[in-house]
């Protein structure tokens, strides 16, 4: 410390230290502790209906995130059984035993219908018994037609005679079309409010598209199928998410928290009596003020007493950390330091050589994790290429080339420590051989280690495809790559296109390596891609956002 700092410390030192500001916060707090109280209970009011308010739409969307991970259940059973080879085949009393089955410990059942509706297997009824037509809504028609699964309203099944909800998908059964659903009574959802613990005096209500009521956890047989009450429907024309006042089906004013589920359209509904509510915040601002009062005495009374020892304390602190910037070794704290100062001194103490060893551990951890991630993708090519020799025409090659690919990515995530890593580097390794024949044009874009990974095993699936179809399959044709970014959305965008290449016409199958660029693209990076099957060359466009941070990080 320099004399003219010691100086503006000594001018200072009647008001501007620990001491000093503890007698006028002492001083401060006498005359205004009534005006303080009041303000700091109506404070108290706001923030417990705040929280309240938080915990209610917490509790909405942890509610509809168990519905979402529940109805992806009966997505994920019907894409199973859509490979079934006994399906595929036409075997309908095989499959119909397999379904059997693979439902034996699930709420649901399974139902194969025709385009017409007419049910041809299900599993509530023994094969070959008699079995109706099932008209489809015409959401759930129009999905299907577009070839996808889609999770039905609330509607009556035909055989069980009760509120189901229906996951259906397309299929195709010897060329012709068909309907393989996995069907669920509406009351299989209740699960979610028992497993969810929601308070006995809330009421939990999962609603669908149109507003129909399909599982309550109090009276759920009473008021399953009803429609929500006006309020409602005019709180989720205006908004997907919100808190405002209601009447519940039984007619009870309500607060109500909602949350409409992307995946699913529906909405999910958590209820608290107004009544409970008032009752609820009043005892937490009288407890609010019970507090105040007994913090304000005690403050009073231990800011006397500590002020002297805090000042000591704190210049001490300010002695540690010169002595830190000098290169000077500390000495141990005191016996007597408060806790809080002994802890700031001791981290003091040891920051400088904590730091030294943290750098050194963090190079040989980084070291160490690209010897293992590049013995592990040696191992795993090794293992690929022992098992696709033994079968006939397996692509060994194509699977190797994926690795290595992956492999650069982690090559320049490794060289930063696994922060960040150079678009246009990202683009040059992963095109490999082919990189002389391709334009580059774009900003320095710093990529997270996700989106980096990601791009890499893209951008080597249009090369490959390039390579065996288009530009880079012919003598003289090249690829023009341009990037860009987005200063307001901080959205990456980028094209591809083939020039010069043979003529394209558009496949008529997707292949695996457009899937797996359409899946990096829209499922991990959440972002948009298109393929434009132009005569004179494939254009490919793709926009992803960027994350604000890193991804991953070495904490050692």
């Amino acid at each position: 410390m320099t004399d003219q700092d010691r100086g503006d410390l000594g001018g200072r030192r009647r008001v501007d230290t620990v001491r000093g500001r503890l007698v006028l916060l002492t001083v401060s707090l006498l005359i205004p502790a009534i005006v303080s109280m009041v303000l700091l209970l109506a404070g108290a009011d706001r923030e417990s209906r705040g929280r309240l308010y938080q915990q209610l739409i917490t509790t909405a969307r942890a509610l509809s995130g168990a519905v979402d991970r529940q109805a992806a259940v009966g997505v994920a059973v019907v894409e199973t059984l859509a490979s079934d080879q006994a399906l595929i085949t036409g075997d309908w009393r095989d499959f119909h035993a397999r379904a059997q089955r693979v439902v034996q410990r699930r709420p649901g059942w399974i139902v194969v219908s025709d385009i017409n509706g007419q049910q041809i297997v299900n599993t509530l009824k023994p094969y070959g018994a008699p079995l109706p037509v099932s008209p489809r809504a015409n959401e759930l028609t129009s999905a299907l037609l577009a070839g996808r699964s889609k999770i039905s309203d609330l509607r009556i099944g035909k055989v069980a005679g009760k509120p189901v909800i229906t996951v259906a998908t397309p299929i195709m059964v010897k060329d012709q079309p068909y309907v393989l659903s996995y069907v669920v009574e509406a009351a299989s959802f209740t699960s979610v409010f028992r497993q969810q613990r929601v308070p006995d005096r809330w009421v939990a209500t999962l609603l669908d598209n149109n507003r129909r009521v399909i599982a309550r956890s109090r009276l759920n047989e009473q008021f399953t199928g009803a429609l929500a009450s006006k309020d409602m429907e005019e709180n989720l024309r205006h908004s997907t998410e919100g808190v405002s006042k209601s009447v519940s089906l039984e007619g009870v004013p309500t607060m109500v928290a909602y949350t409409r589920s992307p995946q699913t359209g529906w909405t999910l509904v958590v209820a608290i009596p107004r009544d409970d509510l008032a009752s609820t915040v009043n005892r937490a601002v009288v407890i609010a003020g019970g507090v105040f009062l007994l913090l304000l005495v005690l403050g009073i009374s231990l800011s006397l007493a500590y002020a002297r020892r805090i000042n000591g304390e704190m210049r001490r602190l300010v002695s540690d950390a010169a002595a830190i910037g000098r290169g000077e070794t500390l000495p141990a704290s005191g016996p007597d330091s408060l806790g809080e100062i002994a802890a700031v001194h001791a981290a003091l103490r040891e920051a400088s050589r904590e730091l030294q060893a943290r750098e050194e551990r963090q190079a040989v951890m980084i070291n160490e994790l690209n010897h293992r991630v590049k013995n592990t993708l040696a191992t795993v090519q090794a293992l690929a290429r022992q098992t696709f020799l033994q079968t006939e025409g397996a692509p060994v090659d194509v699977f190797t080339e994926r690795l290595i690919a992956l492999s650069g990515a982690h090559d320049l995530l490794t060289k930063t420590g696994w922060r960040e890593a150079d678009m246009d580097q990202l683009v040059q390794k992963a095109l490999g051989a082919h990189v002389g024949r391709v334009r580059r044009d774009g900003p320095t874009v710093a990529l997270a280690p996700h989106t980096a990974v990601g791009l890499s095993m893209v951008f080597h699936e249009l090369a490959t495809n390039s390579a065996k179809y288009g530009a880079l399959s012919a003598v003289g044709g090249e690829v023009d790559i341009r990037w860009r970014i987005d200063a307001v959305t901080n959205t990456l965008t980028f094209t591809w296109r083939d020039i010069g290449g043979p003529p394209v016409t558009p496949p008529k199958a997707r292949g695996f390596g457009t899937r797996l660029i359409e899946s990096s693209i829209r499922r991990e990076q959440k972002g948009r891609a298109r393929f434009d099957f132009q005569p004179d060359g494939l254009v490919f466009e793709a926009s992803l956002p960027l994350p604000e941070t890193v991804r991953w990080s070495n904490p050692y």
